[in-house]
């Protein structure tokens, strides 16, 4: 019989080799400091290796995809690279190391990852097209562009929309990312709440505070120090909540969600973002509309969320001149209509290679018109339209290639009925695919977090629509085990 594959003892043994090597380094004085540096980074890494081969996946991703709320901001509390880097890497390790010791305990020995469907053939033609196009404009060697790559684009989402499958089949695995989003939720509508209220002490990280650090300093914009980010944010959180409602029975979960609700419902009023407005009330109507049993609350919610909102301006006046005030701004609109004229400029340019990955703003200047009713700003941003951009950056077939890749995992997900427990979550993918949509044709939209819970919603739908097809990482506990082993030798 063949024995399960154990990563244990090779880990510990490579940790203990590097130690041993970077103790021995440092009788090499001043000359021996990069050898001990690099020995003491290999160790960690090791070590790193080591907990991730242990680690339950589920809580590696969760804790990354919340993490991802600092992306780019992680310097501003002390951290040289953000720590949503190294547990989605440590998570989604976890995943591969638990499929490749769960294969040799298979009596078929079929390779234990997802199959490659031809969506993800897509998605892979579709990040080989944006590497290169990368390369060829040498921006793939620059932080933007290859963050850019990795988030804005979706690398990292692409990856979790494949291996969610595996990280998240159980409803125990689910409930670990749900509870996560909740409890995050929880932060982002209490940091909005105290952000304009005044409760600046309040308010973590310290940056938040900072005027000089982001954009949109006075409106709710959370540690994405970003309004519309933030408004993403506290929205998918509180879908997570709704859906935490539909699968939860204890009274103190059922009430910490409605409690969530409250919060981020507040908190997306209080981004002062007219994008996260029209977002958020059109995708909670849409998902109303998919769900059979919310139809009949579609008015009165609507009628109560109107209610709402009416009472907490006409108590605040602070508030409703700040409303009245973000409601007539036309600054943005002009602003969104000159970068996409200018990209459509682009697109008919170089329609089929583009100018390369993460160039529009230094590329794009020669091709803004100026308008004969509004003022010709924008030059130097980015093109506030995702799809516009990226037919630009990378030309129609790349751009479509993403396109495809994106209709056919999202779409693919919500036209194929789920399983019973998953259709709370179907309902909510829908919820969060329109908004993401909708943002996505208003603004840059360059934020790690939404962008990554969407794909990875998504990954965790499709795979309970894919059918019976058993996927789940098993890892059995230490008894049994040892009570397996008991049975062979016996």
């Amino acid at each position: 019989m063949t024995q399960r594959l154990t990563w244990t003892p090779v880990a510990g043994v490579v940790a203990a080799a590097l130690t041993a090597a970077a103790i021995g380094a440092i009788g090499l004085g001043s000359a021996g400091t990069p050898g001990f540096l690099a020995a003491l980074l290999l160790t960690a890494a090791a070590a790193g290796a080591y907990v991730a081969a242990r680690a339950e996946p589920a809580w590696l991703l969760s804790a990354g995809i919340a993490a991802s709320v600092l992306s780019g901001n992680s310097t501003h509390v002390g951290l040289p690279i953000g720590p949503d880097r190294l547990l989605l890497a440590a998570g989604l390790f976890a995943v591969v190391m638990g499929d490749v010791a769960r294969r040799h305990t298979r009596a078929d020995g079929v390779w234990g990852l997802p199959r490659m469907t031809f969506t993800h053939w897509v998605l892979v033609a579709a990040a080989a097209w944006a590497l290169v196009s990368a390369a060829r404009a040498g921006t793939v060697t620059q932080s933007a562009g290859l963050f850019g790559l990795l988030d804005r684009f979706g690398f990292v989402p692409f990856a979790m929309f494949f291996v969610a499958p595996l990280a998240f089949a159980t409803e125990r695995q689910r409930s670990i990312l749900l509870g996560t989003l909740v409890a995050l939720g929880a932060y982002l509508g209490l940091t909005a709440l105290f952000e304009s209220v005044g409760l600046r002490a309040l308010v973590f990280p310290g940056y938040i505070n900072d005027p000089a650090v982001g954009i949109h300093f006075g409106r709710a914009r959370g540690p994405f120090v970003e309004a519309v980010a933030n408004g993403m944010g506290l929205f998918t959180c509180a879908t997570a909540a709704a859906v935490g409602l539909s699968r939860w029975e204890g009274w103190r979960a059922r009430y910490g969600c409605w409690a969530v609700i409250a919060l981020c419902s507040v908190g997306l009023l209080l981004t002062l973002t007219r994008s996260i407005w029209l977002s958020s009330v059109v995708a909670a109507a849409a998902a109303f509309l998919m769900a059979p049993r919310l139809r009949g609350w579609l008015i009165p919610g609507a009628l109560l969320g109107a209610i709402a909102v009416t009472g907490a301006l006409a108590a605040l006046p602070a508030l409703n001149q700040r409303v009245d005030q973000r409601s007539t701004e036309e600054s943005s609109v002009w602003v969104r209509k000159n970068t996409s004229r200018a990209a459509v400029e682009m697109i008919a340019a170089k329609p089929i290679a583009g100018f390369g990955w993460q160039t529009f703003q230094t590329q794009s200047a020669p091709y803004f018109r100026e308008a004969s009713t509004y003022p010709g700003i924008g030059v130097g941003q980015g093109v506030h339209n995702v799809f516009l951009g990226n037919a630009a950056e990378l030309g129609i077939p790349g751009a479509l290639l993403w396109a495809c890749g994106l209709v056919l995992a999202i779409g693919g997900a919500l036209i194929r009925r789920a399983p019973p427990e998953l259709e709370p979550w179907r309902y909510a993918l829908f919820a969060l695919a329109v908004q993401w949509v909708i943002v996505a044709n208003l603004t840059p939209l360059p934020w790690a977090f939404p962008t990554l819970v969407l794909w990875t919603w998504a990954g965790v739908v499709a795979a309970g629509s894919a059918g019976p097809r058993e996927i789940a990482i098993r890892r059995p506990a230490r008894r049994q085990r040892a009570a397996t082993n008991r049975n062979v030798l016996t």
